[in-house]
């Protein structure tokens, strides 16, 4: 990043006006970029980066392991391919939520954004009644967990689902650029 100039260099990218393609460590070409979420200072967080011939799923890359070449219409990412393609990913139509967002920092080693927080708060009384919570077979505590109020995630069995904290638009390029929500 060029801090004399204060030049973002993200700039003709979160414009998306061109397609920008995308190098691991190595120089090897691994992608295009079809993901860009932006925070709320307009910053970039993440680029999502398109890997391989269908285009289902991108993989999510931290901005902080990411250099632009504005000029040449490309990012080097500081990972071999092979990390990056093993990286956590998302759909097209998937929340970003919070929780992925942290597994991809740790993925790739950078520090949490999140608070480390007490994995059993004094506060919570679970989903599970006392006598669920101890002396179960294999198989028992997932119908426990049906009887307290369905499957995480799944929304039909009346599971959480993740917070979805991004706005989107499609440029014309066919690039998501995601906004956080304030």
């Amino acid at each position: 990043m060029d801090r004399e100039s204060d030049q973002d260099p993200f700039a003709g990218l979160k414009s998306g006006g061109e397609e920008y393609s995308v190098y691991d460590a190595h120089y090897e070409k691994i992608g295009r970029v079809d993901d860009v979420f932006l925070d709320e200072l307009d910053a970039v967080t993440y680029i999502g980066v398109e890997m391989g011939f269908f285009g289902t799923n991108s993989t999510l890359v931290p901005a902080e392991i990411v250099r632009v070449n504005d000029r040449r219409r490309l990012i080097e990412v500081a990972a071999e391919a092979e990390t990056i393609k093993h990286a956590p990913h998302f759909g097209n139509e998937e929340t970003v939520s919070a929780e992925l967002e942290e597994r991809v920092r740790a993925y790739f080693g950078l520090e949490p954004l999140l608070p480390p927080g007490d994995p059993y708060p004094p506060d919570d009384v679970g989903r599970f009644g006392p006598d669920d919570r101890v002396d179960t077979e294999p198989g028992e505590r997932m119908e426990a967990e049906r009887r307290q109020g369905g499957l995480a995630g799944d929304p039909m069995a009346g599971g959480r689902i993740p917070e979805d904290r991004w706005d989107r638009e499609t440029t014309a390029d066919d690039v998501t650029i995601h906004r956080r929500r304030r």
